[in-house]
């Protein structure tokens, strides 16, 4: 969740999926949420790229990749229609 200046709050879940390393989730939290908010300026889409990278990172031996991250995005969006 996040709360903006404005007092306006975000929430973003988290998909599940078998977690294999969560070293380096954070880092790429904060990765994603920094790049989508630098895209588009918009923190409900920064948030929910911070918590797919963030995810991402978690479903793979390493660090999240273009892919995954495409594929998780993917998914999340078609659970939260």
């Amino acid at each position: 969740m996040l709360i903006d200046e404005n007092g306006n709050k975000h929430k973003a879940g988290v998909l599940k999926e078998k977690v294999i390393n969560t070293v380096g989730s954070g880092d790429s939290m904060v990765a994603g949420f920094v790049a989508g908010y630098i895209k588009t300026e918009d923190y409900a889409y920064a948030l929910k790229l911070g918590s797919v990278c963030g995810n991402a990172t978690a479903f793979l031996s390493g660090l999240a990749t273009k892919e995954k991250i495409e594929e998780l995005l993917e998914k999340f969006d078609k659970l939260n229609q």
